[in-house]
């Protein structure tokens, strides 16, 4: 289920021209992880926490309460 907090995220940080969303996992030190709507395979690492993630997986993404828009 989508809250209104990651509504509210989407919409202040909104997407960049090509409809990404840049996320910051906080999570463990290394995640692969397939985004449910395109499959596209995103790797965060400590050394590169923030990744631009599809909108349409980013939803999801922010849902699981690892993720956070990263201004």
């Amino acid at each position: 289920m989508f809250c209104e907090r990651q509504r509210s995220a989407l919409r202040i940080v909104g997407t960049n021209q090509d409809g990404a969303l840049h996320l910051r996992y906080s999570g463990l030190p290394l995640v692969n992880v397939r985004g449910p709507i395109t499959g596209t395979i995103y790797k965060f690492s400590p050394t590169q926490p923030v990744q631009p993630v599809d909108a349409r997986d980013g939803q999801f993404l922010l849902a699981s309460q690892l993720f956070t828009p990263s201004l």
